[in-house]
């Protein structure tokens, strides 16, 4: 799961608490302590175990079986009560699989997987009421979400040799022709909004142009379907782009005098660059600092002076981050009215590892979370990018749950995250406790 990522802390192979590990239990953790993962965690593994090991499923689908032991004949039902047979079928949802599990923290869960239109689908529930051992919460729960994806969404074909009408040309380095018309490569099944049409999906190319010579029918880059996500990544839906026809290479001479224009541009440029850098020195945060925000680095206390406003009741709420400035904002429409200290990913070539762009607020959220590929933790999140990837959280824990504080004292004043937003210890606790899900989140370099 480390190599997989997700906000997981894994303690036991068998899902008990880190106690009945006896002698070998982690020591830095409390003895009641058990494994954590998201929804989407638990998404990332079952789509890993049903491609590894797809048999798994010849198991998980026999809904009533006997063991036999000599002369004693012990009958077994599934805990999968939607198999067909059990008390929760329902022949609209026909599903093969997958796990069912219950404890005193994540209340009652399962994780479901059914063909549907040629496609495996996975659901996950967590959190479902559990009154006694025939309470069917977790079951109901997952025909309502499947019925939701049936209701508003539906698996589309893209076929081979598609053009997307936003993406038809691609730019061409050192080719005899300055652009290329791409393709999609492979035919693809995807699941888009019911009124979604092709025709108009937007689409964006993996590449600011593609190198000549090019061979046709060779992958020369992908297209990623815009806001339509994939587990654990910070990118969209990809296919797999191509030429029909071999995209040839200008002849030496127009090449070599390409390299040289090239050259002089990139220099007039950074002559251009440099004269205004006196200029763009000044600070472009896009709302001035409130007279009673707390000192750069502060993140033991509200960001402000003031109470932390009811976001259940704000008038057109949304959120904006401007990670070089280092400054997340409450707005109620046009106006910020909460400014919190924060710290967005860290800047690697001009682009940070946090994403920009337009996003909403995920129903993933919690008190904490550690990281052990990352060595890293935090208190209080919400999600809202890629469901448990994307996080506003506190400051980040060292392994034994206390505060880092060297990382602590970035807050407000530098970037330093993995990709996540920081805030305060007190503004991460307010913001995961009262954020709606579906808040806007906008989240700018400035």
């Amino acid at each position: 799961m480390e190599y997989w990522g997700g906000a997981t802390q894994l303690l036991t192979d068998s899902g008990l608490p880190n106690y009945t590990l006896g002698e070998e239990r982690f020591k830095n953790k409390s003895k009641d302590a058990e494994n954590t993962l998201s929804a989407s965690d638990r998404a990332i593994i079952i789509s890993h175990l049903l491609k590894k090991y797809p048999q798994v499923l010849n198991t998980t689908k026999v809904a009533k079986s006997s063991f036999v032991d000599g002369k004693t004949i012990t009958p077994m039902q599934n805990w999968n009560w939607m198999l067909k047979g059990l008390s929760q079928y329902d022949p609209n949802y026909p599903v093969d699989g997958l796990k069912t599990g219950t404890t005193d923290a994540a209340g009652a869960c399962f994780a479901s997987t059914m063909k549907k239109n040629g496609r495996r689908l996975v659901t996950v529930v967590m959190g479902a009421q559990h009154a006694n051992g025939e309470d069917p919460s977790r079951f109901i729960q997952t025909k309502k979400l499947l019925k939701y994806i049936f209701d508003n969404y539906s698996s589309k074909k893209i076929k081979q040799g598609f053009s997307f009408a936003s993406v038809r040309r691609v730019k061409v380095i050192n080719g005899k022709e300055k652009s290329a018309p791409v393709y999609v490569k492979e035919p693809t099944v995807v699941w888009l909004p019911k009124k979604q049409q092709l025709s108009n999906l937007k689409v964006k190319f993996s590449k600011n142009a593609i190198h000549a010579p090019q061979i046709s029918g060779k992958t020369v880059g992908r297209f990623y379907l815009i806001n339509t996500p994939v587990l654990n990544s910070n990118k969209d839906v990809a296919i797999k782009a191509t030429v029909h026809q071999d995209v040839k290479q200008a002849n030496f001479l127009v090449r070599i005098w390409n390299r040289l224009f090239n050259q002089q541009q990139n220099s007039h440029e950074k002559a251009n660059s440099s004269v205004t850098t006196a200029q763009k020195v000044k600070k472009f945060r896009p709302y001035q600092d409130p007279k009673d925000l707390v000192k750069a680095g502060t993140w033991n206390k509200k960001s402000e002076n003031k109470e932390q406003p009811d976001l259940t009741k704000v008038k057109d709420l949304w959120i904006r981050v401007s990670l070089k400035e280092n400054r997340t904002y409450i707005m109620s429409g046009k106006k910020p009215i909460y400014t919190m200290l924060s710290t967005g990913g860290v800047y690697h070539k001009n682009k940070s590892d946090t994403p920009t762009g337009t996003y909403h607020i995920q129903h993933e959220r919690g008190a904490a979370f550690y990281n052990h590929k990352l060595n890293e933790g935090a208190k209080y999140y919400v999600s809202w990018k890629d469901h448990g990837v994307y996080l506003f959280h506190s400051v980040p824990t060292k392994s034994d749950g206390s505060i880092d504080k060297k990382e602590a004292k970035k807050l407000g004043k530098i970037p330093g995250s993995h990709g996540c937003i920081r805030l305060s210890i007190p503004d991460s606790k307010w913001l995961a406790a009262t954020v709606p899900a579906g808040t806007k989140v906008v989240i700018k370099n400035h």
